[in-house]
């Protein structure tokens, strides 16, 4: 924990970022959209033809034609159902005539089974009394008590659903290459059983989910208010897979982020994105027909910077907006990945200066503050010549305060240490919040003065004897199992207090299910498999299921607080414990 005098309240802003675990932490999992509609008759709902059916353009304000970020076509190895409703009622109705047919047992087993997928369908049943899933051919999610570890946002279909049964409209990652598409799922109920199905649709209704999601959060304003919605988008329970809200006041300042939560009380029209597009000014533009925006932004689930659109609408003033991604084909190396870091240091604070000198105070100021501004590990805190600090993009209620308040918990005075920079630049080394953990870790920063002003970055050395203590980390969390048992262990490592620095737990079943992840809680319940598919996750899945009881080592590339490439290398030790793996990792 850091300590500030009366003018710094770094602890109580430490605390509110720590309640948000970490600045990308974001829903994995995508969910149906809880909003029921009523099941049309399959017989007299003809099946869809794609090409006269295209989704409608906002008729007021065109959709832009996309010049830099044009929003790719479907996959082509993505075989997408898109023969319609019917064919998902009747793969449902045929699971519910196998159970009243043959008992609930024998449908487990066969449901339970891939040989139970019929064209890219597979079937859920959901026993509503125990509120756990028994079937699904997707294994890592039977058993999952919904509501519960690894199944989220589903509750509301479920509830909702009826003999007739709902449909519900959502983005979902394909099981084969985590493609993130959009999909229709239908909820049929009978007496405690509830059984649900559902199928992928053409590329071209990705906007469908992007626009219902959005007027839901409208539809709860008109019915809750102002602060209940601000309460609920804030929160993760708000989350539909990649989808979140964010929330933009008359004023134009944010009142709802789920991911980036320091954005909360800034202007959004300072927004830039890394390619210097003002994307904050274009979203602000919005209107009460709707506009589409696109832009490059850290996507919560890949933590890569990839392509979004967002659907943004103004009603009674505030500005309700969510959008949707399209990953480019290969990532973007990025300048600082593979350098000295004492070098990029230096280089990112000059170019700092180079800003301020060339476009301005005001510019240096939007641009800085802004989470365009972070580069892996490094951000810029700044001061005017009175060593209050006027950029901090991180901890942006430090902003306004006098840096020299500054105390770490150890009592080192290192607010004032750094107010000692000159126009020949100064080296510190102290603790400070670890940008993926928040807990404190060594850090060394640059601070050097132009015009009296202070301006000052860092980054995080690796951590001495490094690999004895994520050795020791891991067999203590084996040590806890053996005595308390699994719940025990997931309770406690799903926990702030189990974060020891920049160590945490993960560990994955016998099933190859997340179990526990405290800083990214939308990967619970997620099959490692199936994470696998997503660029971002790769490596570091695919090493995971090798582990085995002897242990081993691995390395991945470490992402940021915004979620571009940090220029730190994760490496793991994973072992396998009465075939549970258990593991952490440290950056260098």
């Amino acid at each position: 924990m850091i300590f500030a005098k009366p003018n710094a309240s770094l602890a109580v802003v430490l605390a509110m970022i720590l309640a948000c675990s970490a600045l990308i932490a974001v829903a994995c999992t995508s969910e149906p959209d809880p909003t029921p509609t009523r099941v049309p008759d399959p017989t007299a709902t003809p099946v869809p033809v794609p090409t006269s059916t295209p989704v409608p353009e906002p008729t007021p304000t065109p959709v832009p034609e996309p010049t830099s970020t044009p929003v790719p076509e479907p996959t082509p190895s993505v075989e997408i159902d898109d023969t319609g409703d019917a064919r998902t009622i009747a793969y449902v109705m045929k699971g519910v005539e196998f159970v009243e047919r043959e008992g609930l047992d024998a449908a487990i087993e066969h449901y339970n089974s891939e040989e139970s997928i019929e064209d890219g369908r597979w079937l859920r049943i959901i026993d509503t009394d125990a509120g756990v899933m028994v079937a699904s051919a997707l294994q890592y999610e039977v058993g999952l008590q919904i509501g519960g570890r690894g199944v989220n946002n589903i509750g509301l279909a479920i509830a909702a659903a009826t003999e007739e049964g709902r449909w519900t409209e959502s983005l979902a990652d394909h099981p084969d290459t985590a493609q993130q598409l959009p999909k229709r799922n239908v909820w049929i109920r009978r007496d405690n059983l509830v059984f649900n199905s559902g199928h992928f649709v053409l590329q071209q209704n990705i906007e469908a989910p992007v626009r219902n999601y959005v007027n839901r959060a409208v539809e709860r304003y008109e019915s809750e208010g102002l602060q209940a919605t601000v309460d609920y988008y804030n929160s993760q329970d708000s989350l539909e897979g990649t989808l979140y809200l964010f929330l933009i006041g008359a004023d134009d300042l944010y009142l709802a982020h789920p991911i980036f939560p320091h954005l909360i009380g800034t202007d959004i029209k300072e927004v830039v994105g890394s390619d210097g597009q003002e994307l904050g000014k274009e979203i602000a533009e919005a209107t009460e027909d709707g506009i589409w925006v696109e832009y490059l932004w850290p996507n919560p689930i890949t933590r890569n910077e990839e392509h979004k659109t967002t659907w943004a609408l103004r009603h009674e003033g505030l500005i309700f907006a969510s959008g949707y991604y399209s990953a480019g084909e290969d990532p973007v190396v990025q300048p600082w990945v593979d350098v000295d870091p004492r070098d990029y240091t230096v280089e990112y604070v000059e170019n700092a200066i180079a800003l301020y000198e060339r476009d301005g105070l005001d510019a240096m100021l939007d641009f800085y503050n802004s989470v365009a501004s972070f580069q892996g590990q490094w951000y810029l805190f700044a001061t005017d010549e009175n060593d209050i600090y006027n950029v901090h993009p991180l901890l942006p209620l430090l902003r306004g305060t006098d840096i020299k308040d500054v105390v770490g918990a150890n009592g080192y005075e290192l607010g004032k240490e750094i107010a000692k920079a000159t126009e020949e630049g100064h080296w510190i080394e102290y603790m400070w919040p670890h940008p993926a953990t928040l807990k404190e870790v060594p850090k060394v920063s640059y601070a050097v003065r132009r015009d009296g002003m202070i301006f000052a970055s860092g980054y995080y050395p690796p951590q001495q004897d490094a690999e004895e203590t994520a050795i020791d980390y891991v067999q203590r969390a084996i040590d806890k199992y053996e005595a308390e048992g699994l719940d025990a262990v997931i309770d406690f490592y799903n926990s702030d207090e189990s974060i020891e620095g920049a160590f945490r737990l993960v560990v994955v079943d016998e099933n190859d299910s997340v179990l526990v992840s405290p800083l990214f809680e939308h990967l619970r319940g997620r099959n490692v498999r199936i994470l696998a598919a997503h660029p971002a996750l790769t490596d570091w899945a695919t090493n995971t299921l090798k582990t085995t009881e002897t242990g081993h080592w691995f390395s991945t590339d470490a992402a940021s607080a915004d979620g571009s490439q940090s220029g730190l290398t994760n490496n793991y030790w994973s072992i396998r414990h009465d075939g549970i793996i258990f593991q952490t990792a440290y950056s260098e």
